[in-house]
Order: C-alpha cells, then sequence, then structure tokens
C-alpha cells in the first residue's frame, strides 16, 4: 500500500476539508467506523491522513506502530509538546493548570493561556497582569460549550490548560509530511495575521513568494531537528509557528494537513495537490511555481459566522460578502446553522485589499430572513 493513502473523516466535525479536496487517484476516502472495522491493525505501511482532529483518537487505538503512536500524542497534548522541546527552548516558560486555578493565577508579564487539547483557537486567551480573570473564565466557558458541539472532548479539553509565555512575532503555518525514509517535505507554508476582530481569529491564512523565502529553510531544519527526536515517517503534520528572529513552534496537529479546507488552498491556487505529494514522496518545485506568480498573494478566507448573528433570524448575505473580493479561486459555501463558519474561499487578493479584508465584522454580512 505504498502508494494508496486512506483519508479518514468522522461522522460529524467541522465542514470545510471534504468540500475542497482535490482529485486524487490513490487516495480513498473513508468514513471513521468503516476505516477502523477494515484495519484494526493499522501498520506502519499504511498511510493515512485524517480531515479532523476528531478522528485521530480512534485512529491512535489502533495504530500498532508504538514509535508513531508515542510520537503523535507527544505533538496533540501541548503540555507534552512543550517538554518535548524544552531543551531547544529552554527560556520559553510553562505549566499545565486546570480550569479551576486560572482565576487565582498571578501574571506579571503576558502570557497565554489554552486548552492542552484544542482546535480552531477555540479558549485561547493572552492575559497580562491587567487581565479581568474572572472575565476570562467565563469567555472559556462560553467558547467552549458554543464550540463542544462540533468539537468533542478528544479534540477540545475543557478543565485541562496550559500556561505559557507569550512567544512575540509574527506568525505562519505550516503543511508538511515525512516520507518513508523520514525525509521532511513541505507542501505549503502561510502567513497568519492578525484580524481586527479576535473572535475571528482566524479568517485569514495566505502565501506567496517571499513568505516561501523567509521561513522554509528554517522550517526544514526544525523538522529534520523533529525526526532527530520521535524517529517520524509516513505522517503529514500541520504546524504553526511564531517568527522573530528564530522560528519558535507553537503547536503541530499530526495526520492531517490545515483544517477547515485550509490545508487544499494550495491546489486551488498553485495546482499543488498536497495528498499526491504525500502518496509520491515528492515535493513541489517551489522555484519553478514561484516564478511563475512571483507577486501574487494566494488567500485562504473563512467567512464566520458573526459574533452577534441570531442564526434562527438570520442568514448570510452572500453577495454582500463576494463583492469584498477581487478574484475568487475556489468557493465553498456551509450550512451556517450547524457550523462555526457559512463557507471558505481561495482568493487572489494584493496586499491592500488583504489589510482591508481584516477589519471585517461578519454581523455586517447577516440579513433577516425573508
Amino acid at each position: 500500500m505504498k502508494n494508496k493513502l486512506f483519508l479518514v473523516y468522522p461522522e460529524s466535525a467541522e465542514s470545510g476539508t471534504l468540500e475542497t479536496l482535490p482529485n486524487t487517484e490513490a487516495m480513498e476516502l473513508v468514513q471513521e467506523n468503516s476505516f477502523i472495522d477494515r484495519f484494526r491493525d493499522i501498520s506502519k505501511s499504511i498511510k493515512v491522513c485524517v480531515t479532523s482532529e476528531a478522528t485521530l483518537e480512534s485512529i491512535l487505538k489502533n495504530l500498532s506502530d508504538e514509535i508513531k503512536k508515542s510520537a503523535i500524542q507527544s505533538m496533540k497534548h501541548k503540555h507534552l509538546f512543550r517538554k518535548l522541546l524544552q531543551e531547544d527552548y529552554p527560556s520559553l516558560k510553562y505549566r499545565h493548570i486546570n480550569f479551576d486555578e486560572i482565576v487565582q493565577l498571578k501574571i506579571s508579564e503576558k502570557k497565554v493561556l489554552k486548552p492542552v487539547k484544542g482546535c480552531f483557537g477555540t479558549a485561547v486567551k493572552i492575559i497580562d497582569k491587567n487581565s479581568d480573570l474572572k472575565q476570562t473564565c467565563n469567555e472559556i466557558k462560553k467558547e467552549i460549550s458554543k464550540n463542544s458541539s462540533i468539537l468533542s472532548k478528544t479534540v477540545l479539553s475543557q478543565s485541562e490548560f496550559i500556561i505559557e509565555d507569550f512567544i512575540e512575532g509574527e506568525e505562519y503555518a505550516v503543511d508538511m509530511f515525512y516520507d518513508s525514509k523520514g525525509n521532511p517535505h513541505i507542501v505549503n507554508i502561510y502567513y497568519h495575521p492578525l484580524p481586527k476582530h479576535i473572535e475571528y481569529l482566524h479568517m485569514i491564512y495566505y502565501t506567496n513568494k517571499s513568505i516561501f523565502e523567509k521561513i522554509y529553510s528554517d522550517a526544514i531544519a526544525f523538522f529534520n531537528k523533529l525526526s532527530d527526536k520521535l524517529e517520524l515517517k509516513n505522517i503529514a503534520l500541520h504546524s504553526e509557528f511564531k517568527h522573530n528572529q528564530n522560528l519558535i513552534p507553537i503547536e503541530i496537529n499530526a495526520m492531517r494537513f490545515g483544517g477547515m479546507g485550509l490545508g487544499n488552498m494550495i491546489y486551488h491556487s498553485l495546482n499543488v495537490n498536497p495528498y499526491l505529494c504525500f502518496i509520491n514522496e515528492k515535493s513541489p518545485d517551489w522555484n519553478r511555481l514561484w516564478k511563475k506568480y512571483p507577486n501574487n498573494n494566494f488567500v485562504y478566507f473563512i467567512a464566520y459566522n458573526g459574533s452577534q448573528v441570531n442564526k434562527s433570524k438570520q442568514q448570510p448575505n452572500l453577495s454582500k460578502m463576494e463583492s469584498e473580493f477581487t478574484k475568487i479561486l475556489n468557493k465553498t459555501i456551509f450550512d451556517y446553522q450547524s457550523q462555526l463558519a457559512f463557507g471558505v474561499y481561495t482568493l487572489d487578493e494584493n496586499f491592500e485589499s488583504i489589510q482591508r479584508l481584516l477589519q471585517i465584522d461578519f454581523n455586517e454580512y447577516f440579513e433577516d430572513i425573508k
């Protein structure tokens, strides 16, 4: 099964990945329960990707490759992940806490508070000495309650948290895989700018030639080091970093590329199929591709449900939303009633347009149901 990949999806989870998938002949889409029934013993030779964190737990139970299982668990749990990298980043301080301890924290400088298992930026808070920790706890409860209908307890921790030093710098994400020999291959690098309204944290990621030139070498060096620690082979990773002179890892999501279709945007922009790269164990020819598109900014855009929207009385105004875009390369609309967003887009935008899009408040793009 060396030249085959199984893409496993759960019965219900966040939309985006399946709807935007490139057609890939050597990849088989399998629902989670069917895959587990077929493969009671997932061996080293079977290549597997998941579309959602919701599937990872059941895959791990059947994974007979103990080295890979241990590696995934070390990356998935944010406290274990920090322990893993402590030797390489000794100045970063962190500790494990329970939800009930948050309100009594004594903080002298900026920190990041987040669930030990999480997704979609849920309940991630930046706090400092001026933070109202009671209010922070209420916000966390509200976010977990809202998103737990879509993100299960195996994906989103509700009581266990990690508090760690805030890492200054710009945020980037990298989709990559290790081949059967343990060599790293990068299939996309994105910059993640912060939006004006932080409740829409993941609304924009984008990539371009200069982003690749800035991050690629450091990312490959990091993934080589990580493989030395964990002996990683035949596995895809979606990793998040801060860059401030050095590239510092924030978290790694195993066995998948970027969620909600983020991992597929490189196909809809540069015709790079990340799953086919994984199957064939080959890197894209980035030099050739960026020579062809030296000045383009390819954007992944999540159209969130507005934070103040009443979904029983309001609906998204698609034409108003799409009038904000310069060039739509791919468009996927969701059932906003059951999801955290009403769609995702791949766009080709200039820098000025991206800055304008980052100011959006999605409440303004909903209208009364007629």
